[in-house]
């Protein structure tokens, strides 16, 4: 174990020093759900500002807790309510506590958690439990279990969020170094090991997840296998779903940095991100669901492009479907649009291989939705690009059946891009453009 770290820290971090030096992550921590008025939260509170790089506020005002045992059909209300603690603080993350039987549940909430789709997430759902005994002391927890509780306060930040990577990856250098070299956890409770396995696994994921290597991924993945292995143990069903959850992210992490053996890490990803999703289902849990939903739907389509399998790529369409479901043009407007871009594509070219000009006609739907969004006035190149690619969707429609309406339409469309690079003098989309146009003006007579 010693070697892994080792591998860990002697990586290049020149790129961190062109980042934002900021000092501190700024914490609130809610008064916990307990049973009786034990004052855990605050014992709590005071504990974690003794770390000079915690910025910690208590939470005291009364909210409705009911979301926080994590069942029934709440979790919008656990989302919205902690995203406006967090904007009231204007924190970086939010730590609610609950308690079940002789347990306190820890769980880490960011704004951003669910609208990064290219990186690896720690979700909500992902949950640290610490005995109740260990808050009924002065120094309640022993330097490993609080180097742990650290660590996964610091790898649930977003890398959305740039200008706290500087010190979300110096943190996490720290907390595992420290865990390293620190003893066992003083609880040896094994109801409690698959939580620990699970965030060491997500804290080595994170912080190595631009250079994760072949020596570096068996050890990330047999960390969340461990957490996998005590599966009876765990407390609710949801939990043993985001250990999959974790498990399918190490293996596209993999994917992403071109590990060899692509074709069986996408047979993994999938695999897992799919068993996670029947413990985190769209009705209980749809922020997860549908993160997870896109992402399958990019596995897909990328399996697709080397497979030519054209199931795989009606399979990233159905995902993105039901990742639409969630990320609504109301709710995530910007997220939303983005969906509606990929719809657009991945419709596209299963409108093209399968000659189906209904499935066609359903791409150019989802590019105008796009468009409702990624404007002309505020947009103007993306809307321009977005009308090439309607026009393209037409110029197949009119080459599959001969129909010179849709050839039309597929220069009205080429056209108005064209305006719009012309006015911006973007020659290379010029020239792609005017050969479209011809291209289409030879194919219709």
């Amino acid at each position: 174990m010693a070697n892994f770290f080792n591998m860990l820290f002697n990586k290049n971090n020149s790129s961190d020093r062109l980042l934002p030096k900021v000092e501190t992550l700024k914490i609130v921590i809610t008064e916990f759900v307990e049973y009786g008025n034990h004052n855990y939260a605050k014992a709590f509170c005071d504990l974690l500002k003794k770390n000079k790089h915690f910025d910690v506020h208590y939470f005291t005002e009364s909210f409705d807790k009911s979301f926080l045992s994590l069942q029934g059909r709440h979790f919008f209300d656990l989302a919205d309510a902690g995203n406006k603690i967090l904007q009231k603080f204007n924190a970086d993350i939010i730590i609610w506590g609950y308690q079940e039987n002789e347990y306190i549940r820890l769980n880490f909430q960011t704004a951003n958690a669910y609208s990064d789709w290219n990186n690896v997430y720690c979700s909500i759902l992902d949950s640290l439990y610490i005995p109740v005994e260990d808050f009924e002391h002065i120094n309640f927890l022993d330097e490993t279990t609080l180097n742990l509780i650290n660590g996964a306060i610091t790898c649930s930040i977003s890398e959305q969020r740039i200008d706290l990577r500087y010190i979300k990856n110096k943190l996490l250098k720290e907390f595992i170094s420290k865990l390293n070299n620190s003893g066992p956890i003083k609880n040896n409770d094994m109801l409690l090991l698959p939580y620990t396995m699970n965030f060491l696994g997500l804290m080595y994921l994170t912080f190595y997840q631009k250079n994760l290597n072949d020596k570096t991924f068996p050890i990330i993945r047999d960390l969340f296998n461990n957490g996998l292995s005590y599966k009876a143990q765990i407390m609710q069903n949801v939990h043993i779903g985001c250990i999959y959850k974790n498990i399918a992210q190490l293996s596209e992490v993999a994917i992403n940095l071109d590990f060899k053996g692509h074709w069986g890490l996408y047979k993994e990803a999938i695999s897992n991100y799919r068993l996670a999703q029947r413990y985190i289902d769209y009705y209980n849990y749809p922020y997860d669901f549908a993160l997870i939903s896109f992402k399958l739907s990019q596995l897909y389509f990328s399996y697709w492009k080397f497979s030519n399998d054209i199931q795989a790529l009606r399979d990233a369409v159905f995902h993105l479907r039901e990742a639409e479901k969630t990320y609504t043009q109301i709710a995530f407007p910007e997220l939303w649009s983005k969906i509606e871009g990929y719809l657009g594509f991945y419709l596209s070219l299963l409108g093209l291989f399968s000659k189906s000009n209904e499935i066609s006609k359903l791409a150019i739907k989802s590019y105008k939705n796009k468009q409702l969004i990624y404007r002309k006035e505020l947009y103007p190149v993306a809307w321009a690009k977005t009308q090439e690619n309607i026009g393209n969707v037409y110029y197949n429609i009119g080459k599959n059946s001969k129909d010179k309406l849709a050839f039309e339409e597929a220069i009205k469309y080429y056209k108005s891009a064209l305006r719009i690079y012309e006015t911006k003098k973007l020659s290379q989309e010029i020239t792609i453009i005017n050969n479209s146009i011809e291209k289409t003006m030879r194919a219709s007579g």
